[in-house]
């Protein structure tokens, strides 16, 4: 199986946490990313964090407010 999947690196600051455990932050471009609650928990997410996330397009149905989804977190 082929795990070399496309993503985006970008610098992204974490603006707020959800109560489900989900993020949301804004990239250099100004355009919004969303990282689900696994990557917040393992990554020990927190607002304000300054990351650099590979990112993916965001579902169709979700792209116009939210252009990305985050699929990996570096680690420092």
């Amino acid at each position: 199986m082929n795990r070399d999947f496309k993503t985006e690196a970008m610098g992204v600051l974490v603006e707020g946490k959800t109560y489900s455990g989900s993020a949301f932050g804004v990239n250099d471009e100004g355009e919004a990313v969303f990282f689900n609650s696994r990557i917040v928990d393992r990554m020990e997410l927190e607002e304000g964090d300054e990351v650099v996330a590979h990112c993916i397009p965001n579902y169709a149905d979700k792209r116009d407010e939210i252009p990305w989804r985050c699929i990996r977190v570096e680690d420092d």
